[in-house]
């Protein structure tokens, strides 16, 4: 809190203005919509009134206050958090023109480095982005990976995860760039799951305490060049809060 000391009307008036404007929201930016409260004594200012002003500005937590990320795709806490995972979609394909269908796929969480427990099996369908699928307390320390594959042809894809030595698994959050090769907002393979979570550049638009992991399940490292490399076959949005 910082308490001002008397100040004239036109004084007043012009702080009050500014303490609007720092209340409204960031636009463009990872900061959210701060809060506070303002008073002032006397309650009604007179010209000639030399009032007192008490106020207050909270501005939201970031992410990065956090926790730390350790690319392309590990989440390590600083503190105890509660967390929060959503799945947001499901991007592998097959076929193509009017015959492209969704295929089976899973996405995978571990614990500091335990075992792995599915978050989701189905195809882009069968999501719906307002499930918790799984929540937790995640303590400090404590890294968070991720992973996924699909079925087709009999088979089960490669299993690409957060530290397998590839790009195939990222974590980004609030204004980062989507590291592809191209420019993923304007690519023909741009799912519409995924466009309310872009800005007009392609950078991600999510909450300040919000990651996003989106992988790459269909393409190998060595095809990053290829539109096919768009980091859409299985998209993550977590939520941390503080305790």
């Amino acid at each position: 809190m910082k308490t001002g000391t008397p100040l004239p009307v036109r004084v007043f008036s012009t702080l009050i203005a500014g303490l609007i404007a720092l209340a409204s929201p960031a636009t463009g930016s990872n900061q959210g919509t701060p809060t506070g409260w303002i008073t002032a004594t006397p309650g009604v200012v007179k010209a000639g009134t030399l009032p007192t002003l008490k106020w207050k500005i909270n501005h939201p937590a970031v992410i990065k206050d956090y926790v730390d990320i350790d690319p392309p795709g590990v989440i390590i806490p600083r503190e105890k958090l509660r967390m929060e995972i959503r799945v947001l979609g499901a991007g592998v394909t097959s076929g193509s023109g009017s015959r492209i269908n969704f295929v089976y796929t899973e996405s995978w969480f571990s614990l500091n480095n335990g075992g792995w427990d599915r978050l989701f099996a189905g195809d882009n369908w069968d999501v719906r982005q307002d499930r918790v699928v799984h929540s937790g307390i995640v303590n400090p320390g404590a890294s968070l990976r991720f992973g996924g594959r699909f079925w087709w042809n009999n088979k089960w894809s490669e299993f690409y995860h957060s530290n397998d030595g590839t790009t195939n698994v990222n974590v980004l959050t609030n204004g980062d760039e989507v590291p592809t090769t191209y420019s993923i907002e304007s690519a023909p393979t741009l799912e519409d799951f995924i466009k309310p979570y872009l800005d007009a550049g392609g950078n991600v638009r999510i909450g300040p305490m919000d990651c996003i992991v989106m992988m790459e399940l269909t393409h190998t490292q060595k095809q990053r060049n290829n539109l096919g490399y768009d980091l859409q076959d299985m998209v993550l949005l977590i939520t941390f809060e503080p305790i």
